[in-house]
């Protein structure tokens, strides 16, 4: 049964990831034409996700703390879980290397779109200003009443990116994939909300457990004494949409 729930699983990831490339490409479309400005001496192919495999990390790979995060950018207590890893990585210098996985909600409209771009700008090397970018933006892309293409345009050239590649790379169906494969990846690891993160065998869902438990399992790696904590509660954490009910006869 297992096995079957993650089949059917993996199928809604791709179809998912095929309606979401038709939309991006309509969109980039549309875009392309206001942009006919750009330089045409540019590439007009940018390497996809399959032969771009430099994980999105942060911090070097010699820390003793090696941290993994499953997160989405259209989530609110991911946006929260930001200041607090920006806190650890400044408190804890040199100590901790932090990798970032892909996990757009289905529950969340313009999530996919956010991570498609995300990804493209991490195949220019700017992914972690363009991940700031969006959480601090996050209430303005979020709530738009259209896909947020264009805001997402905006972002990329405040941060630099080659406008060129970053169009062609947003309509990359094999980018998408590359996407919802960690997205998978995280799911068989029993990921159902976000943000959660993974310091080896130890599990934190939410800012509060990575600001208290997290922060206190890094100070006993590195032989420090434990701190005391009195914060209040977190946002609540965004939870995956179980899939409905089958219906006879339904899809």
């Amino acid at each position: 049964m297992i096995r079957l729930s993650l089949n059917k699983m993996n199928l809604r990831y791709i179809v998912t990831g095929i309606l979401l490339t038709s939309l991006l490409v309509l969109s980039v479309l549309f875009i392309k034409q206001q942009k006919a400005h750009e330089l045409a001496t540019q590439p007009k192919v940018l390497p996809s996700v399959s032969y771009y495999p430099v994980p999105k990390s942060m911090g070097p790979d010699s820390a003793p703390i090696k941290m993994i995060e499953y997160s989405d950018f259209q989530c609110p207590s991911c946006r929260f879980a930001t200041e607090v890893l920006h806190q650890l990585l400044a408190a804890y210098p040199g100590k901790i290397q932090l990798v970032y996985h892909h996990y757009p909600l289905t529950g969340h409209p313009w999530s996919a779109y956010a991570h498609q771009a995300a990804e493209c700008m991490h195949i220019q090397g700017k992914f972690w200003p363009y991940h700031d970018m969006l959480y601090k933006n996050q209430r303005e892309w979020a709530a738009m009443p259209e896909p947020p293409v264009s805001k997402l345009v905006e972002y990329a050239e405040g941060c630099g990116a080659n406008m060129e590649l970053f169009s062609n790379c947003m309509a990359d169906p094999a980018v998408t994939s590359g996407i919802y494969a960690e997205k998978n990846e995280g799911t068989l690891r029993q990921v159902n909300a976000t943000p959660t993160f993974f310091m080896g065998d130890k599990r934190y869902v939410g800012p509060r457990e990575l600001k208290e438990r997290g922060e206190n399992d890094i100070r006993r790696v590195l032989g420090l004494p434990e701190l005391s904590f009195s914060a209040p509660p977190d946002p609540q954490v965004d939870q995956t949409p179980k899939p409905p009910t089958a219906v006879p006869g339904g899809e």
